[in-house]
């Protein structure tokens, strides 16, 4: 765990300010950027000040965006605020939900026109974008200063301090995920099979559960929107380790290992997997999954509350962890939470300050993740009976806890990485997947992402 954080904090000290172009610029740059954001953070603090409500009774607005907006989740935010206005009366929370596809860029928008809202919900696989740009406010001293922080789970804290080179804390966050691999409890009856506990084993139970003249799939491939992602986080498993870059800040994926996953992994398409999955996202994959035509699928917790729903309730299927590699390791990624920061054109920090630590606080992070179907970042919620009662719960917080688990965070914090991924690598996937080229092409593709931002960490940090 300690070299990984090692890792981490190397990769976060240079990566932060750079994307693909701008490797090689000089430290002057920085400086300006840096004092620059100070004098902004200076700036937004004395507005605070001047704009804080008096004892008389003023209403203050706060504006939040939430950015992963659907029915439900809007649905248990109205809760939330609900509570939240009636213990802060002086203060309303102007909500706003964004679709996930579409929060990124919104957020890019609204910081070049200076129009952001006052917190704003981040996702790990594009906080440090955001974040990277200078507008978030540091919230180090005010959590000090709170009495909650001491319930706040130390390694989700540590991670969130990995989001800007500078080290400084800028998202609170609320809630963690677990990678899950779902199964249909029905159809591995009938097929006469278990949940796979290794990969060899994944890939035999795909073809057992496969008929396709039944229109019956063992597995569906994300092969569309967030492909690469999903595809990075098996490889290290796949391969037994949480390390990114080795010592000589080198990609470790360059092995033999890493072509034979990706002939076996995307040479499952077609074969024993819809072949719609060639441009299928979350939607298309749970659809699958929820309607039966694919016996597994592999997401995350937070895709529980579909499940349920499609089941008409809470049996039916499964929560598993990612198979085990060869090695006996099991690789978790780390790296999977949400939060929230707060932006510099902020006029009331103070009252936003509450909203973001009423979300973090027992009450709130215990029903919103009991919504959602997520892992509270408070542990005070650890005891309540809910987490005891939840099977996918339970999954995560026992494979997590064994002495074989390993915990890896991909670099999916770098500045641009989420931008590489969509350009370069899912049309990669796509690519093999239709058959226009091969696995080993993919493979240096991916090398020549990892070991560009493996040279930008040597020559920006060092």
């Amino acid at each position: 765990m300690k070299k990984m954080k090692k890792v981490l904090a190397c990769t976060m000290a240079a990566a932060m300010t750079a994307s693909l172009a701008a490797c090689g610029r000089s430290g002057n740059g920085e400086t300006t950027a840096a004092a620059a954001a100070e004098t902004k953070a200076e700036a937004a603090e004395t507005k605070a000040e001047e704009a804080k409500p008096e004892a008389s009774g003023e209403k203050v607005t706060v504006t939040f965006w939430d950015e992963n907006a659907g029915d439900q989740r809007t649905e248990y935010y109205m809760d939330i605020i609900e509570k939240f206005e009636e213990e802060n009366p002086d203060i309303h929370i102007e909500y706003l939900g964004l679709s996930s596809g579409d929060a990124l860029s919104k957020y890019q928008t609204a910081i070049a026109a200076g129009e952001t809202p006052d917190v704003g919900g981040l996702n790990n696989s594009w906080a440090a974008t955001v974040i990277g740009q200078g507008h978030c406010v540091a919230l180090d001293d005010m959590f000090s200063a709170w009495e909650g922080s001491k319930d706040m789970e130390e390694g989700y804290m540590e991670t969130c301090h990995t989001y800007n080179k500078d080290g400084k804390l800028y998202m609170m966050p609320t809630s963690a995920n677990f990678i899950t691999l779902w199964t249909n409890d029905e159809m591995f009856a009938k097929a006469g099979v278990e949940a796979p506990k290794t990969w060899d084993e994944f890939f035999e139970v795909a073809e057992k559960l496969t008929n396709k003249d039944n229109g019956q799939y063992g597995y569906t491939i994300r092969g569309g929107s967030a492909s690469p992602a999903v595809l990075i986080d098996f490889i290290y498993s796949y391969l037994g380790t949480n390390e990114v870059f080795d010592a000589d800040g080198k990609t470790t994926i360059n092995c033999d290992e890493s072509v034979a996953f990706l002939e076996k992994y995307l040479g499952m398409y077609g074969k024993y997997t819809p072949e719609s999955d060639i441009t299928a996202g979350y939607k298309e994959i749970s659809a699958n999954f929820d309607s039966g035509v694919c016996a597994m699928f592999t997401h995350n917790l937070g895709s529980y509350g579909s499940h349920v729903t499609a089941f008409g309730g809470i049996e039916g299927f499964t929560a598993n962890p990612l198979p085990t590699a060869d090695n006996g390791k099991y690789v978790n990624y780390g790296g999977a939470l949400t939060g929230l920061c707060m932006f510099d054109t902020c006029e009331n920090q103070e009252a936003a300050w509450k909203w973001i630590t009423f979300m973090c606080d027992h009450y709130a992070n215990s029903y919103w993740n009991q919504s959602i179907g997520q892992l509270p970042t408070n542990t005070a919620c650890y005891g309540d009976e809910w987490m005891s009662g939840m099977q996918h719960i339970q999954c995560a917080i026992e494979t997590t806890s064994q002495d074989n688990c390993l915990t890896y965070t991909s670099p999916a914090y770098l500045p641009e990485w989420g931008n590489i991924n969509s350009t370069y690598i899912e049309p990669g996937i796509q690519s093999v997947m239709s058959g226009d080229s091969g696995t080993e092409r993919l493979w240096r593709i991916f090398l020549i992402v990892y070991n560009h931002f493996a040279r930008c960490i040597i020559y920006n940090a060092f």
